[in-house]
C-alpha cells in the first residue's frame, strides 16, 4: 500500500459516489474508458468494465469498453448479485465460466438475462490504499473457461486500475493538464 494510494482513498471514494467536479470527471471518465478499451484488448477478451463501492448503494458501475460491459454492470447493480459483488466481498478474483450454469448461485441466472449477450465473467478486485474499492470485470458473450494466466493478469489490471484511480482522483478540480495524466 503506497501513502500516495492512502491519502487519495477517500477521493477515490468520491469518484465512487458520482461526486466529482465538472469538466475534470468528464475528463476522468473519459480516461477511464480509454483505459478499460486498452484492458479488454491487453486481455484479449470482449471487454472490461468497472464498478466502483459506493455508499450506501453498493457497488456503482461507473464505466465500460462497450455497451455490453455497461450492460452486464448495470444488471449487477440493479439484481444486487453477480461476480464484480462476490469479488468485492471475497477480496479476490472470482471466475465466472457461464452465468446461466450456475443453479447454486440463483442471483447469476437472473443477471444471464439481464447482462445478455454476456456469458463469463472474471471479476477481479480493486484495492486502494489496502481497502477493497471495486472491481475490474473482463468478460466474453460465449462461455468460456478463464485460465491461471488471465487471472495473474486481471490481477496485474486491477493493480493498473487503482494507480489510474489514484491520478484521477488526485487531478486539480479544473482539469488542469500539468498535473495530470501524460
Amino acid at each position: 500500500m503506497s501513502a500516495d494510494q492512502q491519502a487519495m482513498l477517500p477521493e477515490v471514494r468520491n469518484m465512487a459516489n458520482g461526486r466529482g467536479a465538472g469538466d475534470g470527471a468528464h475528463q476522468a471518465a473519459g480516461r477511464l474508458a480509454g483505459a478499460l478499451r486498452s484492458m479488454a484488448v491487453i486481455s484479449r477478451v470482449d471487454g472490461a468494465a468497472l464498478m466502483l463501492a459506493a455508499e450506501p448503494s453498493g457497488l456503482r458501475a461507473v464505466g465500460g469498453s462497450t455497451r455490453e460491459g455497461l450492460t452486464l454492470q448495470y444488471a449487477q447493480q440493479l439484481v444486487q448479485a453477480g461476480p464484480a459483488l462476490d469479488a468485492v466481498s471475497a477480496g479476490h478474483p472470482v471466475a465466472v465460466d457461464d452465468l446461466d450454469g450456475h443453479p447454486d448461485r440463483p442471483g447469476y441466472a437472473r443477471l444471464a438475462l439481464t447482462a445478455a449477450p454476456v456469458r463469463a465473467v472474471l471479476a477481479v478486485p480493486v484495492h486502494v490504499g489496502g481497502e477493497v474499492v471495486g472491481a475490474l470485470n473482463f468478460y466474453q458473450c460465449t462461455p468460456c473457461p478463464w485460465t491461471s494466466r488471465q487471472i495473474a493478469l486481471g490481477e496485474h489490471l486491477a493493480e493498473t486500475t487503482a494507480d489510474l484511480l489514484v491520478r484521477l482522483a488526485a487531478r486539480p478540480a479544473a482539469g488542469d493538464g500539468a498535473h495530470g495524466l501524460p
